[in-house]
């Protein structure tokens, strides 16, 4: 099938790429200057069918680059890599939820690749350590 080296190689670029959507995602919400927040705020005040409290999406909004940002880190860890896969699906499933609330059916069917990205890195093995590539 496939040589244990080749897979281990596929889980570091699925990681990276985990990474990199993590801390990008994150260091923009930082930098909007609060307009991540005031914009999905208001979204969700919106004529829903779920009505949500606005302190309870307020927070969570404020949370979320926090969030990004120690998923990012923590996927570069590979002490904390099943932590961090976990928390990847956590945090995707409550975007999915915060999709489906606002009624984005596009948004909802995107967030499957998402997953699908956390579970190649769950299932893939990974190397030792980021600066090497394991020979078996």
């Amino acid at each position: 099938m496939f040589a244990v080296t080749t897979l281990k190689d596929a889980e570091r670029i699925v990681r990276i790429v985990m990474v990199t959507i993590l801390l990008t995602a994150g260091t923009s919400k930082f930098f909007s200057h609060g307009g991540f927040v005031e914009y999905y705020s208001k979204l969700f005040q919106g004529d829903l069918r779920i009505q949500l409290p606005p302190f309870i999406v307020d927070t969570y909004l404020q949370l979320i680059p926090f969030i990004e940002i120690g998923l990012g880190c923590a996927l570069l860890s590979n002490r904390y890599k099943w932590v961090a896969v976990y928390g990847w699906f956590a945090f995707m499933l409550s975007l999915l939820v915060g999709h489906y609330i606002l009624q984005e059916w596009a948004s909802v069917n995107q967030m499957l690749d998402y997953f699908f990205l956390g579970l190649l890195c769950f299932v893939l093995p990974n190397h030792q350590s980021w600066l090497r590539r394991d020979v078996a």
